[in-house]
């Protein structure tokens, strides 16, 4: 029998299986990535182009360089997900990020502004948060990968309906340096002791996945293969072993598959498009608004309260559709919600600065996010939790290559026609090929190697 590892004492309640505490606990994170930055940054563009002299483009500039920076880093850093666990890597975002903030406020000029964006803020929040907190989730759960992901995905949906609101008011009534400070500073008070809490997988505290009981005299396949002994828990990578019909793949093993490449390609266009209208949201709203005769200054309010209004429909979408994709074919999902992002982008064309076409635009544009946690049970669905935050992490590469020009490109549009018509048009076709790519993705084979242990381990 395999003797059972010591279980830590955790100052939560027992009942509750503690992989949805990593989810809770990663939706608490990400609800600061997002309302301070991903959603919230949008909010300072515009100050900030009016306080340094400078273009859209300009300001977008800093986005497509802290871009390809996370590109650059994403090999890197989640195979040290893989290697260290997701708690370290999780306390660097944290520290790096808070700091970014901080020093944002004292921001004089251009250069400095470059400096300490893509230094630390872009650092923090692109090597840390979700390459922590996605394998996390990916190691506890199998049958409820879906929505266990959605749940932590709902961190989006809360940071950009409460914080980011909030972090955009407080731009336009105390300025955007205290806002940058504050934000900092909340963002180390809070994400450094959750990552504390963060545990790497299940059978580090004596547990399976989805809190499944561990059954009697159980042979591990990863035990059969590696020919190591009984009280072996980990391979040499520090990757959970894995349990008989579990999806094993190597990294390079995964890579090699065209399913891999399909998903980056469909993920990668979905945030093509989500890099440049996340960024410029705001401007893109008053830009709307404005085309029924509403002053800059007066649209901006109404362009904030919609950034909540987008979040708050993406915290009731995304754990139903994270439930759907436990019970429905999660690619087919993801290509329904990459049309309605098409519909959302079409809504916005014509700048007639109706209310309630605003409203179709965030509702549906909702509805195309919800495809983010989708996907990365996706890749936990193919090919399993051995390498899986290096996976995320070459598939970040490719990603962020190809998003990091939207928001400049987008920029440079409205900087020389004073409107966004002509960047919304390309979207529209960029989200109708995701579709695509997300429904014609394929199952992989199975490598040999596993159908040999696996076989070794039946006999």
């Amino acid at each position: 029998m395999i003797k059972e590892p010591t279980r830590r004492k955790i100052r939560l309640p027992r009942n509750i299986f503690y992989g949805w505490w990593i989810a809770v606990i990663s939706a608490s994170v990400d609800s600061m990535k997002h309302g301070t930055f991903n959603k919230g940054f949008t909010s300072y563009i515009i100050p900030l182009r009016n306080e340094l002299g400078i273009g859209v483009a300009a300001i977008s500039f800093a986005e497509m360089l802290g871009r390809m920076e996370g590109g650059l880093q994403g090999p890197l850093m989640g195979w040290a997900t893989d290697r260290f666990g997701p708690r370290v890597i999780l306390m660097f975002g944290g520290i790096t990020s808070g700091l970014g903030f901080i020093l944002l406020s004292f921001t004089q000029n251009y250069l400095y502004f470059i400096c300490v964006f893509v230094g630390l803020l872009s650092l923090g929040f692109r090597a840390g948060y979700n390459n922590a907190t996605m394998p996390a989730i990916n190691q506890w759960f199998r049958r409820h990968r879906g929505l266990a992901m959605g749940l932590a995905g709902m961190g989006t949906a809360v940071g950009g309906t409460v914080i980011a609101p909030l972090m955009g008011f407080l731009v336009l009534s105390a300025g955007w340096r205290p806002a940058a400070f504050i934000s900092g500073v909340v963002i180390l008070v809070v994400v450094i002791p959750m990552s504390f809490l963060i545990r790497r997988d299940p059978e580090s505290m004596g547990l399976r996945p989805d809190g499944d009981p561990i059954p009697e005299n159980e042979i591990n396949i990863g035990e059969v293969y590696t020919g190591e002994g009984q009280d072996a828990q980990r391979d040499r990578h520090g990757a959970a072993v894995l349990h008989a019909g579990e999806p094993d793949f190597m990294a390079a093993e995964a890579m090699r598959t065209p399913t891999f490449w399909m998903l980056v390609l469909a993920v990668g266009m979905r945030n093509t498009v989500h890099s440049g209208v996340t960024w410029l949201m705001v401007p893109m709203i008053v830009w709307f608004l404005m085309g029924s005769g509403r002053s800059e200054d007066g649209a901006q309010p109404i362009a904030v309260a919609f950034v909540g209004v987008m979040s708050f429909s993406l915290l009731l979408m995304t754990p139903l559709v994270g439930w759907l994709g436990d019970r429905w074919s999660k690619k087919k999902l993801s290509s329904a919600c990459m049309i309605g992002g098409a519909l959302s982008m079409l809504v916005l064309v014509e700048d007639t600065g109706h209310i309630w076409q605003v409203v179709a635009f965030v509702v549906l544009l909702s509805f195309s996010e919800t495809a983010n946690p989708l996907a990365w049970a996706i890749m936990g669905d193919f090919f399993g939790r051995r390498s899986y935050a290096t996976l995320r992490g070459w598939q970040h590469l490719p990603d962020q290559f190809m998003s990091m020009s939207t928001p400049v490109w987008m920029g440079v549009i409205f900087d020389h026609t004073g409107s966004y018509k002509w960047a919304l048009i390309p979207l529209v076709v960029i989200y109708c090929l995701a579709a695509l790519f997300y429904w014609l993705i394929p199952t992989p084979k199975t490598p040999a190697r596993v159908l040999a242990y696996q076989k070794q381990a039946e006999g």
